[in-house]
């Protein structure tokens, strides 16, 4: 089991020179790879990053699609169509991205809201449509879709782990896996550790995220008994941490999180 860090792409910062400082706090703290946020591959100065990354030797093990979603309006279960295969087509430019750098893509919050579809099963059937389309091409091109369980309070549609299995197993394509985050199972599931088991073959990633989205141990999230039932369920994927909600500087926010980290894991 690997420990990443959730970081913005690049581009969201207003020097390079952060970003790499954020990635130096990262090594030093002992994380072993990191997550970006990246809005829209076309736009992502992938050689730079690269030579970032490998500096430090710090893999890129994910990448969160969602972004689009609040700030241009993709969404994959409106009802109107052009949006739907613009949103495709962004997805399909994160898979052919994916392809050289081999992270895990999180598909989460484009799945959109119930004010995008009122009418829930119809909103359903078009995100499992696309969700085979772009997973077609992802097991084509050797990419893992993580498709996540995201809470009712952010995405109208798919919001348990028992929901997302039963897409993933549906759709049964290599390219398609699912992942959990904390946050979101803290809402809607009913045990924190039980569904574990129950994907464990299809688990590409997971999110560790606190109750209250602040570092890791100032919320209630049982953080041990998690690790260690993914330890026992022989998860050997990467525990990415994000912190959304906090006063803190980020990198005092990677740090408090590793120590913690360290005093939890198996």
């Amino acid at each position: 089991m690997r420990f990443a860090y959730v970081l913005p792409g690049p581009g969201s910062y207003e020097r390079w020179s952060e970003f790499d400082a954020d990635l130096a706090r990262m090594k030093e703290a002992g994380y072993q790879a990191v997550e970006l946020q990246v809005a829209d591959p076309a736009q992502f100065d992938a050689d730079r990053a690269a030579r970032s990354l490998e500096r430090l030797g710090l893999p890129l093990c994910a990448v969160q699609t969602g972004g689009t979603y609040a700030t241009r309006g993709n969404c994959l279960c409106t009802a109107d169509e052009a949006v739907r295969r613009r949103t495709i087509a962004l997805l399909r430019t994160f898979v052919d991205f994916a392809a050289s750098w081999k992270p895990v893509l999180v598909l989460g919050s484009l799945q959109g809201a119930r004010k995008d579809e009122p009418d829930r099963p119809t909103g359903e059937r078009r995100i499992r449509e696309a969700l085979r389309e772009v997973g077609r091409r992802a097991t084509d091109r050797g990419v893992t879709i993580a498709f996540e369980p995201v809470t009712h309070e952010e995405v109208g549609f798919h919001n348990t782990i028992a929901e997302v299995e039963h897409v993933v197993r549906e759709a049964d394509l290599p390219g398609l896996r699912m992942m959990v985050d904390t946050f979101h199972m803290n809402i809607e599931e009913r045990d924190m550790l039980a569904p574990l088991a129950g994907v464990a073959d299809i688990l590409a990633h997971v999110h560790l995220s606190e109750t209250n989205r602040d570092v890791l141990g100032e919320g209630h999230w049982p953080t041990a008994a998690f690790l260690a039932e993914l330890e026992r369920i022989g998860y050997r994927g990467c525990c990415s941490v994000g912190v959304y909600n906090t006063r803190r500087p980020r990198r005092e926010c990677i740090s408090r999180c590793m120590e913690f980290l360290r005093r939890q894991a198996p």
